[in-house]
């Protein structure tokens, strides 16, 4: 009798500015656990994301502290500071291909929202970036119709075909980082939205105060 082959590692790759993380966050990344098979999830917190640039934030290293609270004591979630280390300008093409170096033997599953999705056309060297790892895309919440959705994608065909088989229904939570940051500045209370390690922090370093 032939012994099977032992399963492929997946890792899910999610990337933002995590500014600052919150309960969305880690329900598409449990969501994408049990959907897409994955051994882990690996949070990606940018230096500066290319669409955000002029955007201020708070400094890397608290929001890499507030990643590594939320993440705590659940063994399927991690936290990379390979972006943050690399500093400047975050392209996800740069960071993939130091994880294909990373991970040889396991396939990377980069994880967007449809929003994320409807916009690839403009990120620097798609073609390059969906010929070295699969994409995976969570509806956003108000979004229901994958056709609507498809006519929005502006790829290749053959990429445009794969990414539409892989958009995935999950919980529709509606909480926003920039929501977040006005409820802080307004002084109303962020309980809930973030898990109670990141709130803590988030008043003890008087994070988003205006």
């Amino acid at each position: 009798m032939m012994e099977s082959l032992p399963a492929v590692r997946r890792i899910g790759i999610i990337g933002g500015s995590f500014d600052p993380i919150h309960t969305g966050h880690l329900i598409i990344a449990q969501d994408a656990v049990e959907r897409l098979k994955l051994s882990e999830v690996l949070f990606m917190p940018a230096a500066i994301p290319p669409h955000k640039q002029h955007r201020e934030r708070v400094p890397a290293e608290d929001r890499l502290n507030m990643l590594n609270l939320a993440v705590e004591g659940d063994s399927r979630f991690s936290v990379s500071d390979l972006e943050i280390q690399r500093c400047g300008i975050s392209y996800t093409i740069d960071t993939v291909r130091s994880l294909r170096e990373a991970y040889r033997d396991a396939d990377l599953v980069l994880i967007i929202g449809s929003d994320t999705l409807v916009d690839l056309h403009n990120w620097y060297r798609i073609d390059e970036l969906l010929s070295m790892c699969e994409v995976a895309s969570f509806l956003r919440p108000g979004e229901d119709s994958i056709e609507a959705i498809a006519n929005k994608v502006q790829l290749k065909e053959l990429h445009r075909e794969r990414l539409l088989r892989n958009i995935i229904k999950s919980h529709r939570i509606e909480i926003s980082s920039t929501e977040i940051r006005k409820r802080i500045a307004k002084g109303l209370s962020i309980r809930y939205l973030v898990p109670r390690e990141v709130e803590m922090y988030i008043y003890e370093q008087n994070l988003y105060q205006g």
